[in-house]
């Protein structure tokens, strides 16, 4: 009996915390995080600042997602189930984990296999896992305008670029809680070089970032408990 209880103990943790076992999570601080869960580009956007004025996720999803609830548990997990469907603006989008060549001034296009794109908009997200509630700084920098959220909430928009790839003219306070974190990105991109970027605090150092270097994203979120079902992974939701 005893072994019995012990081994539903361990399922148990296994089953609801996926994310406390070993990761190889992307280092924070001050290094400039590469890979994202990011959606395909959102082509044909015309002029960056009427690109910066729509909700493409919204758009495309009839409202299931937004770009505020994305930067939440519930609408991060949701982008594994949805595809964005813009018919003038690249059609039917999906998502997945991409990686940024920090150092390029064209890691926009090329993060989505393309040598120079302009009109584009591009999204991405990254799950933040802080051991403590904080306040800490984060330094964006971006080609064209820039919007972020954070846990529901818009804490970033500039609708200028940032004059250089690791140039973060506008740090930005914002509140980190204990836990998780979830984090969305949108640049606008109308013209000439496109990059996107962002670091942390050089203090932040024991912040965990997802995707992890191996790639992973759903499936070190915290688990869901639908109605009716059992526990399920965020990766099992995208497989069903």
């Amino acid at each position: 009996m005893k072994r019995t209880a012990i081994l539903l103990i361990i399922i148990a943790s296994i089953a609801v915390a996926p994310s406390v076992f070993a990761q190889e999570w992307q280092p924070a601080g001050d290094t400039w995080i590469e890979k994202w869960w990011g959606l395909d580009l959102v082509r044909n956007t015309g002029a960056h600042t009427d690109a910066a004025a729509r909700d493409f996720l919204d758009e495309g999803t009839g409202g299931e997602i937004n770009n505020a609830k994305v930067s939440t548990r519930w609408g991060a997990g949701l982008t594994g189930q949805l595809t964005v469907n813009l018919s003038d603006n690249g059609g039917a989008l999906g998502w997945s984990v991409i990686t940024l060549d920090t150092g390029s001034d064209r890691n926009i296009s090329t993060s989505h296999g393309f040598t120079d794109e302009s009109n584009v908009a591009w999204h991405g997200i990254i799950l933040v896992l802080s051991p403590d509630d904080r306040t800490t700084t984060i330094y964006p920098t971006h080609d064209d305008n820039a919007q972020i959220w954070l846990n529901g909430v818009q804490v970033y928009n500039n609708p200028s670029w940032t004059s250089g790839v690791h140039n973060a003219p506008s740090p930005t306070e914002i509140e980190l809680i204990k836990g998780e974190n979830f984090l969305h990105y949108k640049v606008s991109e109308g013209g000439g070089g496109d990059y996107v970027n962002l670091r942390f605090d050089e203090a932040d150092t024991d912040l965990k970032i997802a995707p992890t270097v191996d790639g992973r994203f759903l499936d070190v979120l915290t688990p869901v408990e639908p109605k009716g079902k059992l526990t399920t992974m965020w990766a099992d939701i995208k497989r069903k």
